[in-house]
């Protein structure tokens, strides 16, 4: 009997709350534990909060990257604005060759918008029978920057990889399909041709794309190197020659110093050509000692590179 007493009375709670120690003594182990672990966690962490930096994400690999698209260069002959106001059959008819060709399987063969290719289009591709909803107009100018630029976010792309001409071509045969299109003004050929060059015609340059100009870049840069390395052997094989100590003397990078020469003419003509060119050029490889050079000692070194080394 006296142990059960004993026993409840270590269990009461109230006496645990008059003696606050022993609650101490219950909850130290816990904080202890959150203590330890928040170090733990401080220490691996370390370097990220000292510098204050993310770890790296790693690199998407499955991200694809595109290049440039090949395109050809060309120079186009100006045109005759006269042809545009009053086209010929011949005209006419190559137009009708580069519709069938590039446009009546969206647009149809009458232009009325049911092409096989234009089913699945949204929005349709254009009736030119219609007179409502051209998005850049109906007029010749405004057909003709659609050609030129397309229309975004419709299926109607840029056809500017045909010719200037080929375009026009296309207008005037479409202008004999459908009859909305009105006549051209000579107020808007005069636009046109101050907008588009159509008299003067335009270069258009060649673009290849980045890693192919890399690759021609170190194809064409592969002769210079094997020069180079011949050049180079030459004046190690030619050591004990004046010209050799005197290059020695005045250079701190040799290879630098013959690269700078091989690219250049100028220095070619003489002496004093010679000298001013390593003067203007600080990075050529030569030091402070080339321009100490008596005249003599400078003819044997300018003599040594064009000779022996044999740039010329």
């Amino acid at each position: 009997m006296q142990d059960l007493k004993d026993k409840e009375t270590e269990i009461n709670f109230r006496n645990v709350l008059k003696t606050p120690i022993r609650w101490f003594g219950i909850v130290y182990p816990y904080f202890f534990t959150v203590f330890v672990l928040f170090g733990l966690t401080f220490i691996h962490r370390l370097d990220i909060i000292h510098t204050n930096e993310t770890p790296a994400a790693l690199k998407d690999t499955t991200a694809v990257v595109e290049d440039l698209t090949p395109v050809k260069g060309e120079v186009s002959a100006g045109i005759d604005l006269a042809t545009i106001m009053k086209p010929g059959e011949k005209q006419i008819q190559k137009g009708k060759e580069l519709y069938v060709a590039n446009c009546s399987v969206c647009h149809g063969e009458k232009g009325n918008g049911d092409g096989p290719g234009g089913v699945a289009l949204q929005p349709k591709p254009r009736n030119y029978h219609s007179k409502d909803g051209w998005k850049n107009g109906n007029s010749f100018s405004q057909i003709f920057k659609t050609l030129q630029e397309g229309i975004p976010k419709t299926g109607m792309t840029s056809y500017d990889f045909l010719s200037v001409e080929d375009r026009l071509n296309i207008i005037h045969y479409l202008k004999t399909l459908a009859h909305e299109i009105p006549a051209l003004t000579d107020a808007e050929l005069k636009d046109m041709d101050q907008t588009y060059s159509l008299s003067a015609g335009r270069k258009v340059p060649s673009q290849i794309p980045v890693s192919m100009a890399v690759v021609k870049l170190d194809e064409e840069s592969k002769p210079e190197s094997d020069s180079l390395k011949k050049i180079i052997e030459i004046i190690h094989n030619n050591s004990s020659v004046p010209g050799y100590m005197l290059f020695n003397k005045v250079t701190g990078n040799k290879v630098k110093a013959i690269s700078t020469l091989m690219k250049s003419q100028s220095w070619k003509a003489g002496t004093n050509e010679f000298l001013n060119f390593v003067s203007v050029n600080r990075q050529s490889g030569f030091n402070a000692d080339v321009l100490l050079l008596s005249k003599e000692d400078l003819s044997i070194l300018y003599n040594y590179l064009t000779t022996t080394i044999k740039l010329n």
